[in-house]
């Protein structure tokens, strides 16, 4: 190799090395600024605090349940699984997972929004809410989130038997069919689980189904074994899985179609039909 080929070559790897240099500085990774996370405007229905909660579902705890399946798994050796259907900004999640770091907590939404669009998110709430400090915040294991819309019977993407509580707040009213979305709760639930749901006005069938009562559903739900209550406050409900093959009864009616966009206004509508004698 003449001079003139080794001096291009230096030239070369001179040039490119000064390049990464000007573009590292410039992409540089800087610390996250929580301070300005403090400013989002989130949805305030979205936001129910701890307190909220446990008042709708009084004369409950959700720590003392928690706490309860927690000291019992501990001494069995297995793992405590808590999630929240519709969990909004994840502020409730984020509060119980600062009371309990030991417990695994999930959280299912329909959608990512534009301040919650990833697990991370779960920290930018802590920040937002003053639930704990940064540090605290990156050094916990998040709840785990999934984005997907339960309605029309979709599946919850977790096998059966993993969880000891499943609840919800405000989120039943947007659920149209909600014996199927009761039943993959039961599905996922273990035997003895319980699960508690706010803001309930009535109960939807996909298929064949009337919009009943809370209360007509109870009694229903409890000629089959199913330990479902309605509470202090009337829009509110708990139930527990009493064994393995408890279910709700959804037959007799239709499958749930795979694909939901091309459905009839007649299938979409949640007041149908439906003869608990059959």
């Amino acid at each position: 190799m003449n001079l003139r080929n080794i001096l291009l070559l230096f030239s070369v790897v001179m040039i490119a090395f000064c390049l990464s240099l000007f573009f590292q500085t410039e992409t540089s990774v800087q610390s996250m600024n929580y301070e300005q996370y403090k400013s989002l405007n989130y949805n305030k229905s979205r936001s129910h605090s701890l307190e909220e909660f446990n008042t709708k579902i009084a004369p409950h705890r959700i720590e003392d349940l928690i706490s309860e399946a927690y000291e019992k798994n501990k001494l069995l050796g297995n793992k405590t699984r808590v999630m929240e259907v519709g969990f909004g900004n994840g502020r409730v999640l984020m509060e119980l997972k600062n009371l309990f770091p030991e417990v695994e907590f999930y959280g299912i939404n329909k959608a990512k929004t534009r301040t919650f669009y990833r697990r991370e998110s779960f920290i930018l709430t802590a920040m937002k809410f003053n639930l704990m400090t940064n540090d605290e915040a990156e050094n916990i294991v998040l709840p785990y989130v999934v984005f997907q819309d339960l309605d029309f019977g979709q599946k919850i993407p977790y096998g059966e038997n993993k969880f000891d509580l499943i609840y919800s707040q405000s989120t039943i009213p947007y659920i149209r069919y909600t014996f199927e979305l009761f039943n993959e709760i039961m599905r996922v639930l273990k035997t003895g689980g319980v699960s508690f749901h706010t803001d309930v006005t009535g109960v939807n069938i996909y298929e064949k189904g009337v919009n009943i009562s809370l209360k007509d559903a109870a009694k229903e739900l409890r000629k089959r074994g199913i330990d479902f209550y309605v509470l202090d406050n009337e829009q509110s409900v708990r139930f527990k899985k009493p064994n393995q093959q408890a279910i709700f009864p959804l037959t007799p009616h239709w499958p749930i179609p795979t694909q939901i966009d091309n459905l009839s206004e007649e299938q979409k509508r949640p007041e149908m039909n439906y003869n608990f004698n059959h």
